[in-house]
């Protein structure tokens, strides 16, 4: 159990997920004595003020300090700042899978942060998915994931693979590809492929964040592309979206800026894709339902984010295998913590109809 009766209690991260943590032992009535945090300009968030661990170290007494990790973010090797405050002595370090695990009420929703026992009650499904997975580097990240989500353990994930999309260590993509890209965000997808070496033969976007919309045209207006300012889902329909998590903007059920959401069936029935990347939010299962004709007539390579949610770590392969289209499928991780795992889904090239010649 998280030891909240030590001297001191610290939040190591000042900003949006340190001061959810910060809140939540305010409702308990636990008073935090400081935030940690390596951003020196901050000096206090409210009436807690805000220190470097080197400097809130000089002056107490690291061992008698128990600290919370309030960090929820794909960019801070959270890994490498337990192993600083293990070296500056802090006495109970603590990272928000553990502090979930044990104060699991009423916790704000935080992608895959669930309480660990949801990963011990879908044993089963994860060891179907590891089952299937095709190579060893997959089915050992998957373990690795699953360590972490439960034991909240940092330092047990490897590093993030860099080319996220289209890693060097899986079978290449077929050339030209034919892409669609569902969440384009600002197209700097299509700008990492291209400088990568990959080619294209016609591309497709889809983003509904307006102000990524326009950067994203301005960027690929080189480009002879198809740009759609939509969402992507399995009903055309009129849906809220809500920006203000930035690149992490996502349908809502209620309130936020209206968007249109369509099927990728019904807005291109043509386009005869070889490869789909889904990175919308939570959205890919549904996302996957509305284009399950593009599946089966031809095929493409899938690059599906699932960890916006607990249980897409195992659900959407399963919406994928059920499909029986011929996939191999593999897992990797391209950020810190867990953030943007990519499930891959590739295709057996020998299966694969061959797209016709220039519709788009």
């Amino acid at each position: 159990m998280v030891n909240l009766g030590s001297e001191y209690v610290l939040v190591y991260g000042a900003r949006l997920a340190g001061q959810q943590v910060q809140a939540y032992l305010a409702r308990m009535g636990v008073k935090l004595s400081a935030f940690l945090d390596r951003d020196r300009t901050l000096r206090s968030v409210g009436d807690v003020p805000v220190h470097s661990c080197e400097d809130w170290a000089l002056h107490h007494d690291p061992a008698k300090a128990c600290v919370i990790i309030g960090l929820f973010n794909n960019h801070v090797n959270v890994g490498a700042i337990v192993d600083q405050l293990e070296t500056l002595g802090y006495g109970e370090i603590v990272s928000l899978v553990e502090f979930v695990r044990d104060h699991p009420e009423d916790q704000p929703f935080r992608y895959w942060l669930v309480e660990p026992s949801f990963y011990e009650q879908h044993a089963g499904r994860i060891a179907n998915l590891r089952r299937h997975l095709a190579d060893e580097r997959s089915r050992a990240l998957l373990d690795r994931i699953v360590e972490f989500r439960t034991d909240g353990d940092y330092r047990c994930l490897p590093e993030p693979d860099t080319r996220q999309y289209h890693p060097d260590d899986l079978p290449m993509w077929p050339q030209p590809l034919r892409f669609i890209d569902c969440g384009a965000y600002v197209g700097d997808t299509i700008q990492e492929m291209s400088e990568s070496g990959l080619r294209f033969d016609a591309i497709a976007t889809f983003e509904p964040n307006l102000d990524h919309y326009r950067v994203l045209v301005q960027t690929l207006s080189g480009r002879q592309a198809s740009h759609f300012p939509c969402g992507v889902s399995d009903s055309n329909r009129l849906a809220g979206f809500d920006s203000s998590l930035g690149a992490g903007g996502h349908l809502s059920e209620q309130g936020g800026e209206p968007v249109f959401c369509v099927r990728l069936d019904d807005a291109l029935p043509g386009f005869a894709p070889n490869l789909i990347k889904m990175d919308i939010e939570g959205e890919e299962p549904a996302a996957l339902r509305g284009a399950e004709g593009l599946l089966r007539a031809f095929r493409p390579g899938l690059a599906v984010s699932v960890y916006h949610r607990a249980e897409h770590l195992w659900s959407v392969f399963e919406q994928l295998h059920a499909l029986d289209l011929g996939y191999r499928f593999y897992l990797r991780c391209h950020a810190y913590s867990s953030f943007d795992t990519v499930l891959y889904a590739v295709p057996d090239i020998a299966v694969v109809p061959q797209p016709p010649i220039g519709d788009v």
